[in-house]
């Protein structure tokens, strides 16, 4: 028989063991409430007080007037409107171009190890470095330009004029970003098990037939997270837009990243930032919640109930 101190000692073990899944928790946990929780409570307070950074005075609490101005405000409005087209547009682009290149590069091509790192380069270089780079791309006398005219086109103001800057605008994110939709949708293309092909390669099956009913399906889960990385950060847009037209011409390409920047650091009005941040969070959840949903990622991935 095990003694009294064996016996406790024996007690101590099985509790810390019944229990180690809390305790290895708490540290991210820890993590998580000062980087995430607490963050946002600020948020909320300061979005629901009368804070003039200007002023440097102490905020005041306003209840909901804010959000009250905010749902009413014309340039809010028009606001996300740019947002969620030059979202959709540049992530539309993206996910093409990214599963066209991960169905061609997935084939056993010569010299493809090289294209794949070659087409990985775009996404490592800074985007104030690439908004930079790319405005001078656009520039009336830049090199855009200068091709047009060789081949007998006019040349066009793409920064100045509302619908080429925003084409700019959604060419220049897609150019970075899509070796991201490629690398995403490589790795999902080379997890789908090879005996599927062969199955269907055995039953005479065309490659239209392949990508509809084994590529495409298998990819899917993939393609879904791939999706929902993408929107998040489009919706955030924000580095490009402040190289290449700084919200011009006119507001044409004004986005809320850049008008939460604008109502904080050049106006003061710190409340009204950050009630227009928690709405953009609001939305940000909505669209990934319509994402998951709509993409069957919760049941693919076996998060929901069986």
């Amino acid at each position: 028989m095990l003694g009294k101190r064996e016996s406790l000692k024996l007690n101590k073990f099985t509790l810390l063991d019944k229990h180690a899944k809390y305790i290895f928790i708490i540290p991210g946990l820890v993590v998580l409430i000062i980087l995430i929780a607490y963050p946002m409570i600020y948020l909320v307070s300061l979005a629901l007080s009368r804070y003039d950074l200007a002023l440097m005075d102490k905020p005041v609490f306003c209840g909901g007037s804010n959000f009250t101005s905010l749902l009413t405000d014309p340039y809010f409005l028009f606001s996300l409107k740019n947002t969620l087209v030059l979202a959709a547009g540049a992530v539309v682009l993206e996910f093409g171009l990214g599963l066209v290149l991960a169905l061609v590069l997935n084939e056993r091509l010569r010299g493809g190890k090289i294209f794949r790192v070659l087409f990985i380069i775009p996404m490592m270089i800074p985007p104030i470095v690439v908004g930079l780079n790319f405005r001078l791309i656009y520039d009336p006398f830049g090199p855009l330009n200068f091709l047009s005219e060789m081949m007998g086109f006019e040349k066009i103001n793409w920064l100045g004029s509302s619908l080429p800057a925003k084409l700019a605008i959604i060419l220049t994110d897609t150019w970075q970003w899509s070796p991201f939709m490629f690398i995403i949708l490589l790795a999902g293309l080379q997890s789908i098990p090879d005996y599927l092909y062969e199955a269907a390669k055995i039953d005479g099956a065309s490659g239209i037939r392949v990508f509809l009913y084994i590529t495409w399906p298998m990819l899917i889960p993939t393609a879904a997270v791939a999706l929902i990385i993408r929107v998040i950060e489009a919706l955030k847009l924000f580095d490009i837009i402040y190289m290449l037209t700084y919200g011009g011409p006119s507001g044409a390409t004004e986005t809320l990243s850049l008008w939460i920047y604008r109502l904080a650091f050049r106006f003061g009005n710190m409340g009204y930032a950050s009630a227009t941040a928690f709405v953009m969070f609001l939305i940000l959840s909505v669209v990934c919640l319509v994402l998951i949903k709509g993409t069957g990622l919760e049941k693919r991935l076996e998060w929901g109930k069986e």
